[in-house]
């Protein structure tokens, strides 16, 4: 019986604590108040420990409207790498184009098959000490699209679809708040940024081995952490020929791994 009082306890209060939340952010006048009362809220009712804000472009870089990264790691590796090419393999950035509406998504559930063994997670995600991460994207006009991203690190448990279903809830008031707040504080996005497959085209082109359209989407593909057969799906092939294009692509770029094909895509100099 204790149990129940004490969780019954508990749950006013989250009840309580989420009222005067939504208060806050109904009266947000700029997104300076926006992430004060995010930041101040969230980590507390999800137990995360990051918070992040993005304006999404079809075609350029993306904006970070506000980040909350107490870890140093964490923060090295988002300021240092993800706005120069972390955010092309960002499955939300993938999903932002996908709808117009409002969806609230784990990572996982709309990762490619082998993400979680991608060169990607091996070498970036891993690095951040993120263990989980949950969002939502919205779009708000043809080419921009929002973003807001809560993250758990190494020591906390995976995100539990309940608490899913309560920051799905939530959204429901955070994103068109966000949005109307980003629109009074719209910024220029940077100059047009290429695609992945176009950056893998420019870096064969650059260094005298030319490859094909189709090389350069499955190579996108690979490195953002799809099998053979998704690849084969998405772009409406066998799974025998995508394998053909990836011999074929690895031939042409001289390496023999994803973990090379994507170390062509961090090098600096070749983007």
């Amino acid at each position: 019986m204790k149990k129940l009082v004490i969780s019954g306890v508990r749950i006013q209060q989250l009840i309580s604590d989420d009222y005067d939340f939504f208060g806050k952010i109904a009266v947000a006048k700029d997104l300076g108040d926006f992430e004060s009362a995010t930041i101040d809220h969230c980590p507390k009712r999800f137990d995360v420990q990051s918070i992040i804000a993005i304006r999404f472009h079809r075609n350029a870089r993306p904006n970070i409207l506000f980040r909350w990264v107490p870890d140093p790691n964490l923060r090295r590796f988002f300021d240092g790498n993800y706005t120069d090419f972390g955010y092309l393999l960002d499955p939300f950035h993938q999903r932002a184009w996908g709808t117009e509406s409002l969806e609230v998504h784990r990572l996982r559930d709309i990762a490619p098959d082998r993400f979680e063994a991608s060169e990607y997670v091996a070498s970036y995600f891993q690095g951040t000490r993120m263990v989980d991460e949950m969002g939502f994207v919205m779009g708000i006009d043809a080419d921009a699209s929002l973003h807001l991203s809560l993250g758990r690190n190494v020591g906390g448990r995976r995100i539990r679809r309940s608490e899913l279903e309560q920051f799905r809830l939530m959204s429901k008031v955070l994103a068109p708040k966000l949005g109307v707040i980003a629109h009074q504080e719209q910024t220029s996005p940077d100059l047009h940024d290429p695609t992945l497959k176009d950056r893998y085209f420019a870096i064969a082109q650059q260094d005298g081995t030319p490859i094909s359209k189709r090389e350069s989407e499955v190579a996108a593909l690979v490195v953002q952490g799809h099998s053979s057969r998704s690849i084969g799906l998405i772009l409406s092939i066998s799974r025998q020929t995508v394998k053909v294009h990836r011999r074929t692509l690895y031939r042409k770029l001289n390496i023999s791994s994803q973990s090379q094909l994507f170390g062509l895509l961090t090098d600096k100099r070749l983007i």
